[in-house]
């Protein structure tokens, strides 16, 4: 999402959708929020005295309470670390190390995951979601250019199939190992994103163009046997999931 440059018309289509199918969890690969004014770019710029990142964190948290919501108060919601939100830890540990140790400012108890109204467990390493698939944020090996290769680069890597961000990207890639017909085939896929390009955290893009593709994914799982699905937003909000167009 990288908060708060989330299109709005996405969060709202995908809120309301995982509030009437009600999954068994609710998977975010980060980078939930964008952390613009302590980026390694904004260091010594104006950018990084705009004060807005408390009001940002405010912002998130009334978010994922709606997610919570949505998904209801018993059912796992689970955030994976990731390279725009532990911009905050890392700017504290390189500028004022001596508050590092401060509970307070670790990402679980500053974005409030602990809190009852939000109740979200954070992953600060590869963690297994669902039979023989890990969560990753993306960023744990190598970047490719095309969709679906970042995440197939973790998989073959680890030897489990992978979901992941932090390309930006949705797609799926698989490849099969093994020989004398005997192959076992992983796959990885990449969810997308939910960020308005037009917003003023995506200047940095050259003619406001990026090869990102807005959607989020699903996992089917049953008797041992998981699917991966991606379902891409409409330039409206509006997307196509279970056979049903959704606005």
């Amino acid at each position: 999402m990288q908060y708060p440059f989330i299109k709005k018309s996405y969060v709202e289509s995908l809120l309301d959708y995982i509030a009437y199918v009600k999954p068994d969890k609710l998977l975010s690969v980060g980078d939930e929020l964008d952390c613009q004014t302590i980026s390694t770019y904004a260091r010594g710029t104006a950018l990084e005295f705009e004060g807005s990142l408390q009001k940002n964190i405010i912002g998130l948290k009334g978010l994922l309470k709606e997610f919570r919501s949505a998904i209801g108060r018993s059912k796992p919601f689970i955030m994976q670390r990731s390279n725009h939100t532990t911009r905050i830890e890392k700017y504290i540990s390189r500028h004022a190390p001596a508050f590092s140790v401060i509970d307070a400012i670790k990402i679980e108890n500053l974005l409030g995951y602990n809190d009852k109204d939000i109740k979200v467990t954070y992953n600060r390493s590869l963690t297994e979601v669902a039979k023989g698939v890990i969560m990753g944020h993306g960023d744990e090996g190598r970047l490719y250019n095309h969709a679906g290769q970042t995440a197939l680069g973790l998989a073959t890597r680890t030897g489990k199939n992978v979901v992941c961000g932090h390309t930006h990207r949705q797609g799926i890639s698989s490849a099969s190992q093994g020989y004398g017909g005997n192959l076992t085939t992983l796959w990885g896929a990449e969810v997308g994103h939910l960020c308005d390009l037009n917003s003023s955290g995506m200047r940095y893009m050259k003619e406001g163009h990026a090869n990102w593709q807005a959607g989020f994914g699903i996992l089917y799982e049953q008797d041992g046997i998981v699917k991966p699905e991606l379902v891409p937003f409409n330039k409206d909000g509006s997307f196509i999931a279970e056979g049903e167009l959704w606005r």
